[in-house]
């Protein structure tokens, strides 16, 4: 073979080679081509969020679980109890670092049926008594009470301790057609008050007789 042949062949050979590269015929992406297969697959790149530091994310579960597990407070008031349980009562809601009071307060224990303006005499009170008893009122039920003001009260009804069933009387006086209202019979009552919430205060209490003979503060 003569040198001029094997140079025609081998310009050949090289023509072949780069024609084949330029046609990426040996798989071998370009730049170009690279780009545009990045191009065309963007749904396969993820953006991931911002991931808080541990320390930051446990102190917030911390947060969280210290929120759930406090309870509301309100003011709590235990009564009817003896001296004995009201002093024990106080210390142990004192021991706890909760402030408690024991103080005296009206309640209403009873109720009763009275004419709503108190006659300023005896007499008076005895011709609005007689006026009653023709409407209907049986004498019986009727009591002239004198009041410390020096006036007289008439009073309607014996004393209720449900407020309900002296209500229930009233209707019956109203409908006969005699002025009456309700009165309240007031009584004092010693109670011990404190700002818990009840979970707490039942548990401070456990195995106490009056642990859950609260009632909220009036």
């Amino acid at each position: 073979m003569t040198t001029t042949r094997f140079l025609f062949i081998l310009l050949l050979l090289l023509n072949i080679l780069l024609f084949a590269a330029a046609r990426n015929w040996f798989g071998f992406a370009s730049g170009e081509s690279g780009n545009v297969s990045i191009e065309l697959n963007r749904e396969n790149i993820k953006i991931l969020g911002h991931t808080p530091p541990p320390d930051a994310a446990q102190a917030d579960d911390q947060g969280a679980s210290a929120d759930a597990s406090e309870q509301p407070t309100g003011c709590l008031a235990w009564s009817g109890l003896s001296a004995a349980q009201n002093n024990k009562l106080i210390s142990l809601l004192s021991a706890a670092g909760i402030q408690a009071a024991a103080r005296d307060v009206q309640v209403a224990s009873s109720w009763r049926v009275v004419n709503v303006q108190p006659m300023v005499t005896h007499e008076a009170a005895e011709v609005l008594a007689d006026n009653m008893i023709e409407l209907g009122v049986e004498k019986e039920s009727i009591q002239i009470e004198e009041t410390g003001d020096g006036k007289f009260l008439i009073v309607l009804s014996g004393s209720f301790k449900n407020k309900k069933s002296a209500e229930r009387n009233l209707e019956t006086i109203n409908a006969k057609g005699v002025n009456a209202s309700i009165e309240a019979r007031n009584t004092s009552e010693r109670r011990v008050e404190a700002t818990v919430s009840k979970e707490k205060a039942e548990s401070l209490l456990s195995g106490q007789s009056f642990a859950k003979r609260y009632k909220p503060c009036s």
